[in-house]
């Protein structure tokens, strides 16, 4: 009898997973950015930043094509003349410096297009809206301290660097940012974090292929991390998307410790299917059972001050809710 109420507990329990993840589908297919049924310039809101960052990112690169992104910055002008600014001011201050960089750059490069007179008119008419123009690029540097811990200059510091001094890192110095980022917390101590370093170039160039987000640095990453978790560490319904949760601080950990040591890193998202997951997994020897949480690029930066992608953030009072007593 026992052995019975055993099998049927583990029963329940794999039900109460498809009810959950039925859930999970709903919701998720009822608010995403694709829902009909979503608001309007809330999707709006987050689509332009998305789409400005991809700017800032080419920006960003050590040799920008020339008039890279003009139906991407043409999709982002559209957008901005469909929004509302009065759920957000950013969207705008985002687009507008990045705009603005676009037209320094070519101007650098003495280049002359008819999308560029276009792109400048647009620029000219939302500085007389009065819009300030946040985004685009900055210089940037690795920590190098300041002779005292100053948490908040070390935490507003970091920036992702898409530019690499060519080299392996040292293995004591790999494992040394692993300690560190070891230190992140876990629900219930379950330490479900794995973290793969590759150097081999090859393999590292097939990684970031099927990745798909380091298109025009990819060349110059010569050390590669992919954080996983351990799904066998979790078990319950309730805990389905917990791995992601640790899998996430632990990346955070590990960003703050490359940074800590002087090195630069590039998150790399893994919003991928579960075919592509696969194929990394199957190029990177990583196991079935770990879920891939994301790629991060890291290495010496190529200049003692890097130029980064500016990624303004929101005003405070615009996520934080005080909810009193």
């Amino acid at each position: 009898m026992k052995q019975v109420k055993r099998m049927m507990d583990k029963t329940w329990k794999l039900m109460f997973f498809l009810s959950e993840f039925f859930r999970d589908m709903y919701t998720f297919v009822r608010h995403n950015g694709y829902s009909p049924f979503a608001n309007r310039n809330k999707k709006l809101f987050y689509k332009i930043l998305i789409e400005t960052h991809t700017v800032e990112k080419g920006l960003s690169l050590k040799e920008p094509k020339p008039l890279f992104g003009k139906d991407k910055i043409n999709g982002i002008i559209h957008m901005l003349n469909e929004y509302d600014r009065t759920y957000s001011a950013l969207p705008l201050e985002m687009a507008l410096g990045a705009f603005q960089g676009y037209l320094d750059l070519h101007s650098t490069l003495g280049l002359s297009d008819d999308f560029l007179f276009y792109l400048d008119a647009y620029v000219e008419h939302l500085k007389r809206d009065g819009t300030l123009g946040n985004g685009g690029t900055k210089r940037a540097a690795p920590w190098l301290g300041n002779g005292e811990l100053d948490a908040k200059a070390f935490l507003q510091s970091r920036s992702s660097c898409r530019m690499f001094q060519p080299g392996k890192l040292d293995s004591c110095l790999l494992t040394s940012l692993v300690e560190l980022a070891q230190s992140a917390p876990s629900q219930c101590n379950r330490q479900s974090s794995r973290v793969h370093v590759y150097q081999d170039r090859a393999v590292i160039a097939q990684m970031l292929e099927l990745q798909g987000g380091s298109r025009g640095f990819a060349h110059s990453v010569d050390n590669l991390f992919v954080v996983t978790s351990e799904v066998t560490a979790w078990g319950g319904a309730g805990q389905r998307n917990q791995l992601y949760v640790d899998g996430a601080l632990f990346s955070m950990g590990l960003l703050l410790a490359c940074h800590a040591n002087g090195l630069g890193a590039c998150p790399l998202n893994l919003a991928i299917l579960n075919a592509v997951e696969k194929k990394i997994r199957s190029v990177g020897g990583i196991e079935a059972s770990e879920r891939l949480i994301m790629m991060i690029a890291v290495g010496k930066p190529l200049e003692s001050h890097f130029r980064a992608a500016r990624s303004p953030r929101r005003q405070t009072a615009e996520i934080l809710q005080l909810h009193g007593g």
